[in-house]
C-alpha cells in the first residue's frame, strides 16, 4: 500500500472492524433463529452446562461424574447453572447460546485490535476471515469450546502485543499469561498458541518470559487445583488419558474431511484445491520482501502452523477442531494479502477483491444457515417423563433442553456425559461397566436417542438384561424412552 492510501485508510479501520463484528454476530444470530438451535438439541454445550448444574448442586466433576474436558468451561457456565434454578435448564441453555452472539463479535474485535496498526486492508482481510470462517461458525452455533479458547488466546495476545509491538510491561505479560493459562483450562490445545506467544517474548526473560510463564501457571493451576485435589486419579484419566485415547484408532477420519473442515464444507477435491490456493496465497504474501510480519504476524504464523499440524494427529476428528485455527489463519491471511498488495500498482483494487470474496463467502454461509434445523426433544420427553423425574440419557442433549437433568429428590444418578464416560474408560471397559450399572440403577427413566441395544454395546452389552428386566419401552422412533416398572408415564 502507498503511504497516502495507508494514512487515509487508517480512519476506515475502526469501521471495518465494527462491520465485520456485526457480520459475525448477525450470522450467529441468524443460526439461532433457525428451528431448534436456541432451545433444541445441539452438541456438547449441554454437557458443559450440565456439568455446571451438577457443580452448583454439590456434585464435582471428576470426583462425582466424568468430564473429559478441563474445568474451565464448568466454572464459566456456573452463573448460567445458577440461573437454571429460576428458569430451568432449558432457558439457561438458551441464555448461553445467546451469549455466543457476543462471543462471535468479541473475537472479531480482538483480531481487529491485534492488526489495526497495519491499516485497513490487513484489518479487512483478517477480521473478514474471522467473521465468516465456517469452522468458527459451526463451533459457535453448537456451543462448542474452540471459540472460547480463541477468545482467551486473543485476550492474552492483545495484552502483550500492544500496537503491534511487544509490550515492555511485565504486568501485561503476567496478565497475558493468565489469559493463556485459563484458555488451557477450557481446552488443552490452547497450550499450542501459548507456546507460540512465549517464543515471541524472547529474548527478554526478566520483563516478558518469566512474568508470562508465571501468569500461565497461575491461570491454569488455580482454577483446576480444587478439582485435581478432590480426585487426582480421575482428573488425569478424564482430562488427559481420555483425550490421548483419541489419537490411536483403527479408523482415521479422511484427509479430505479434515481439509474441508479447515476451509469450506464439501470435502473431496474442492477442499484439496482450496487448501492449495490458500497455502499459495499465504506463501507468496509472506515471501514479499519489504515488510516484516512483526511480532503479531510471527505469533499468528507459528500458531497456525502448529495448530494445523495437530489437525492431522488424532484418528477421531470433528469439524469444530478446525475452529481453533480461526484467529491465527485470519491474521496470517491479513499479513499475506497486505504483502501481495505491496506489489500491485493499485492497492485499492486488492481491497475491492477481498471485500467481494468475503461477500461471496458470507452469501454462501447465509444460504447454508437458512435451511438448517435441529430437533427439539421437549414435547416427546414431556409426554413420558414427569417433571422432577429421575432420568438418565445417552446424551444430555436430550435432558438439558427438556428440563429433566435435575431430579426432584436425592438418590438419582449424577452422570452427565455417558459418551464421555465410555471414552474415559476406553482403556479399562471393565471399570466403566459398574459405573453404568450404578447410574442405571439410580435412574427411573431412560431417554435415549437410539435403542438400548445400540447404546449398550460391546463390553456394556451385559447391562441390557437389567434394563429389559426392570424397564418397559413406552416410546420408540426418534427417541426411545424406557420407564422403570411401577413408575408413572407423563
Amino acid at each position: 500500500m502507498t503511504s497516502g492510501l495507508r494514512g487515509r485508510g487508517r480512519r476506515l479501520t475502526p469501521a471495518i472492524v465494527g462491520v465485520c463484528a456485526l457480520v459475525a454476530a448477525g450470522l450467529d444470530g441468524l443460526q439461532l433463529s433457525r428451528p431448534g438451535y436456541l432451545l433444541g438439541s445441539t452438541a456438547d454445550i449441554s454437557v458443559y452446562l450440565g456439568s455446571a448444574v451438577r457443580l452448583v448442586h454439590g456434585a464435582a466433576p471428576y470426583r462425582d461424574f466424568v468430564l473429559v474436558q478441563p474445568p474451565g468451561i464448568t466454572l464459566l457456565l456456573s452463573p448460567a447453572a445458577l440461573l437454571s434454578a429460576l428458569t430451568g435448564t432449558r432457558w439457561a441453555l438458551a441464555a448461553v447460546r445467546l451469549a455466543t452472539i457476543l462471543l462471535a463479535a468479541a473475537n472479531v474485535v480482538l483480531v481487529g485490535r491485534l492488526v489495526r496498526q497495519r491499516g485497513p486492508l490487513h484489518s479487512l482481510a483478517a477480521c473478514g476471515v474471522m467473521a465468516v470462517y465456517p469452522a468458527e461458525l459451526y463451533a459457535l452455533n453448537n456451543g462448542l469450546l474452540e471459540p472460547l479458547v480463541d477468545f482467551f488466546c486473543l485476550v492474552g495476545a492483545t495484552l502483550v502485543l500492544e500496537d503491534g509491538t511487544r509490550s515492555l510491561s511485565a504486568r501485561r505479560w503476567l496478565l497475558g499469561g493468565v489469559a493463556m493459562g485459563f484458555a488451557a483450562t477450557v481446552k488443552l490445545p490452547a497450550v499450542i498458541p501459548a507456546l507460540a506467544l512465549a517464543a515471541v517474548s524472547l529474548p527478554d526473560l526478566r520483563h516478558r518470559l518469566l512474568p508470562y510463564v508465571a501468569g500461565g501457571v497461575a491461570g491454569s493451576a488455580i482454577p483446576a487445583a480444587g478439582f485435581f485435589a478432590a480426585a487426582p486419579g480421575s482428573f488425569v484419566r478424564d482430562v488427559v488419558l481420555s483425550q490421548a485415547a483419541r489419537i490411536p484408532s483403527s479408523g482415521r477420519a479422511p484427509l479430505a474431511d479434515r481439509l474441508a473442515g479447515m476451509t469450506v464444507p464439501g470435502g473431496g477435491t474442492t477442499a484439496v484445491a482450496l487448501t492449495a490456493v490458500l497455502a499459495g496465497v499465504i506463501v507468496l504474501g509472506l515471501a514479499v520482501r519489504g515488510r516484516s510480519p512483526g511480532p503479531v504476524g510471527w505469533f499468528a504464523i507459528g500458531s497456525l502452523l502448529a495448530v494445523a499440524a495437530v489437525q492431522f494427529l488424532p484418528a477421531q476428528w470433528y469439524p469444530q477442531y478446525a475452529a481453533l485455527l480461526a484467529p491465527f489463519l485470519a491474521v496470517t491471511v491479513g499479513v499475506a494479502v497486505d504483502g501481495l498488495a505491496m506489489r500491485i500498482p493499485r492497492p485499492s483494487s486488492v481491497m475491492v477483491a477481498v471485500a467481494v470474496l468475503l461477500a461471496a463467502i458470507l452469501g454462501a454461509r447465509i444460504a447454508s444457515v437458512e435451511g438448517s434445523s435441529v430437533p427439539d426433544p421437549v414435547a416427546a420427553v414431556d409426554a413420558v417423563v414427569p417433571p422432577g423425574g429421575c432420568a438418565m440419557s445417552d446424551g444430555p442433549t436430550l435432558l438439558v433442553p427438556s428440563n429433566r437433568l435435575v431430579p426432584a429428590g436425592p438418590g438419582c444418578t449424577e452422570m452427565v456425559d455417558p459418551f464421555g464416560t465410555m471414552l474415559s474408560y476406553s482403556g479399562d471397559p471393565s471399570g466403566g461397566v459398574p459405573v453404568f450399572r450404578a447410574a442405571i440403577t439410580h435412574a427411573d427413566y431412560l431417554v435415549l436417542g437410539r435403542t438400548v441395544e445400540a447404546w449398550l454395546s460391546g463390553p456394556y452389552s451385559g447391562l441390557r438384561g437389567y434394563v429389559a428386566a426392570d424397564f418397559r419401552l413406552v416410546r420408540s422412533g426418534g427417541l426411545w424412552i424406557y420407564v422403570r416398572d411401577g413408575y408413572p408415564v407423563g
